[in-house]
């Protein structure tokens, strides 16, 4: 793959790195309106809170932008596998592309219909049934995500191990986050595993990918992530 093309993954992997640490950053600097996790089954409480708050919207933005980047990272990912893990390949991508489609679903629901129900009536019990529904939805949506994101990060990562096309540390961790999405679609507790995991790999993968690029002639020699180590 030509240097622009490594660098152009390896800076959406970055920026997919940025958007994942951005709400705990928020959060971190006092996270102003961002209603807490008790907070979220009461609708009057909540969408007086969503209305009052920027941080919302922002977040449900960095979801939505997360899932554009990841359909970057999995079609690069593919690129590479479909030479030498074909069978994986056709496994992987779907998963991935899917993850991706439910993160955007998510934000635009966070970014769009959040803030409008919270500029009606807030003592209306449309708006709470309607806001409820909402919440049920974008919680089916999160147990999905975490179900494929964990069944792409397995079938991409373990293909990678067995043909060291990523960093063995690396590697490992994306099987680690595999094992935690997956599980996390059960068990809501390892939610914040899987977040860590994701921010760590994906962060490991665009140092690999910029410092990979700088290899003299490599878009002649070697192939995207073929890194014998």
């Amino acid at each position: 793959m030509p240097r622009t093309a490594l660098l152009a993954v390896s800076l959406a992997a970055a920026v997919q790195a940025l958007l994942r640490i951005g709400p705990l950053v928020i959060q971190a600097a006092g996270g102003r309106g961002l209603p807490v996790p008790g907070s979220l089954n009461d609708p009057a409480h909540a969408l007086a809170i969503i209305r009052e708050s920027p941080e919302v919207v922002i977040v449900a933005g960095f979801i939505c932008a997360t899932g554009v980047t990841q359909v970057i990272i999995v079609l690069a990912i593919t690129s590479r596998l479909a030479g030498t893990a074909p069978q994986w390949a056709q496994v992987s991508m779907p998963f991935g592309i899917i993850a991706a489609a439910f993160l955007m679903i998510d934000g635009a629901l966070g970014i769009a219909a959040l803030p409008q129900l919270a500029h009606l009536d807030i003592h209306n019990g449309a708006t709470d049934g309607a806001y409820l529904a909402i919440l049920a939805i974008r919680n089916g949506i999160d147990r999905v995500i975490l179900l494929t994101l964990g069944i792409w990060a397995l079938t991409t990562n373990a293909p990678a191990w067995h043909h060291r096309q990523l960093p063995r540390t690396l590697a490992l961790t994306g099987l680690l986050l595999g094992l935690t999405g997956i599980t996390g679609a059960v068990l809501p507790a390892a939610g914040l595993a899987s977040l860590i995991l994701a921010l760590l790999w994906t962060s490991g993968l665009a140092v690999t990918l910029y410092r990979y690029s700088g290899t003299p002639g490599i878009q002649h020699t070697r192939a995207l992530l073929d890194v014998r180590h």
